[in-house]
């Protein structure tokens, strides 16, 4: 029970937490999750634990596997420029969140 508990309370607070961000911000974030996302799928000794408003993101790898961590943050950057090349194409705003490498860190 304290486990669902917990689960409810962490999804308030998610919710909360993107109520209160600008459109740029919310759409950045989603281009930032779902590359991350992407690349995860791409590099499965590598595993996403936290994206910030910023993009920046702390990942984790498997025991004696991280030497993807290079591809991966290439995949990562790579994927966010494409995306914001493709709102700019279709005539979009660019957020300049979009427009800064975000770091990588490796735990």
């Amino acid at each position: 029970m304290r486990t669902v508990h917990g689960i409810l309370a962490g999804l308030a607070l998610l919710g909360a937490g993107c109520v209160s961000m600008t459109p740029e911000q919310r759409l950045s974030h989603e281009i930032f999750l779902d590359a991350a996302g992407h690349c995860e799928s791409r590099y499965h000794t590598l595993h996403v634990d936290q994206v910030d408003l910023d993009g920046n993101l702390k990942v984790h790898a498997d025991a004696e596997s991280r030497g993807e961590i290079r591809q991966f943050t290439a995949c990562y950057r790579d994927t966010i420029k494409d995306r914001a090349d493709s709102l700019k194409k279709s005539g979009k705003t660019v957020p300049d969140l979009l427009m800064k490498e975000p770091d990588v860190e490796l735990d």
